[in-house]
């Protein structure tokens, strides 16, 4: 071999674990999820609701799932006029979460040990509240509720509340501003899990399956 082919094949060699650690998930069109997005996905939500992460295959299927639909999500808000949360919104809501924490050094600790960097724990947060707030926007002037839709499920969630404390079931009067709420924000899961049924038949969504089978 040349000195210049043994040069390149040294120089090639440490990227065969880079191509590893970050291979290919999820296509969805020409968006690509790696392996090491979904990996931070993960490590953020698991340092978010302060419970050890969950590396195992079925959990990253799931984490890939949340990311491919938070694509089309945002994919589908960026066409749109609504005004959306900004990187300020997002700082404010990182500003609470550090709030949690007796000081600065115990958060950054907590970071590092969970191997997230604050500029990827903001990315999240934003990406986030972006796609809260615009499915909230997209989907909320579609819920139109009846009287009858509202006692029907008020008659549901009496039942619940008399099995856990017979003596106090509120009334339906008392109740409605809860009800509605409730609701309200059911009709709206129900209307973007429709909406991400249609997209998703309408889109090609490759997952690379041997990137699930194993946890790392």
């Amino acid at each position: 071999m040349s000195n210049f082919l043994t040069a390149l094949w040294l120089l090639l060699l440490p990227l065969a674990p880079a191509e590893i650690l970050d291979r290919i998930a999820v296509t969805v069109g020409k968006h690509v999820i790696t392996e090491s997005d979904i990996l931070l996905n993960l490590r953020i939500a698991a340092f978010l609701d302060q419970k050890p992460v969950d590396l195992s295959g079925d959990s990253k299927r799931k984490a890939a799932d949340r990311l491919v639909d938070q694509y089309l999500l945002l994919q589908e808000a960026s066409t749109s006029r609504q005004q959306l949360p900004t990187d300020a919104d997002a700082r404010q809501l990182l500003e609470q979460i550090k709030a949690q924490y007796a000081t600065e050094t115990d958060y950054r600790a907590t970071l590092a040990r969970s191997q997230i960097t604050e500029a990827q724990l903001t990315d999240h947060l934003l990406k986030g509240i972006r796609a809260l707030r615009f499915t909230d926007l997209r989907f909320r002037p579609e819920v139109q509720l009846t009287d009858d839709d509202m006692r029907e499920y008020y008659d549901t969630m009496a039942a619940q509340w008399r099995r856990a404390d017979p003596a106090h079931v509120p009334t339906f009067e008392a109740s409605r501003d809860q009800i509605e709420k409730l609701l309200t924000d059911q009709r709206i899961t129900q209307a973007l899990d429709r909406w991400l049924g249609t997209t998703r038949s309408e889109t090609q969504i490759l997952y690379k399956e041997s990137v699930f089978k194993e946890a790392k």
